[in-house]
């Protein structure tokens, strides 16, 4: 289950990088908390255009180890914060 979600996720969140902060942030600004918090926590490793989608798991899996996301709105919540990441994309 855990790899299939790592695929999962993998899959579907994007790389921060250089991009349009302006908007990345207010896109974050409409998030969940979970994604929110997901969202933050992968901007403030200060993330590499390759690094990104692995922050993002590491933090979901973190999450969902310390009881504060579930395994079935893990991938929602990483895809959404996926969204706000891909508009910092150069």
């Amino acid at each position: 289950m855990r790899q299939l979600l790592t695929i999962v996720i993998l899959a579907s969140t994007a790389t921060a990088a250089l991009g349009d902060r302006k908007a990345a942030d207010a896109c974050g600004a409409s998030l969940s908390p979970n994604s929110k918090y997901i969202y933050e926590a992968t901007l403030a490793r200060n993330p590499t255009p390759s690094a990104g989608r692995s922050i993002v798991v590491a933090v979901t899996e973190k999450m969902i180890s310390e009881g504060k996301l579930g395994a079935l709105e893990a991938r929602t919540a990483a895809e959404a914060a996926g969204r706000c990441l891909e508009l910092l994309k150069p």
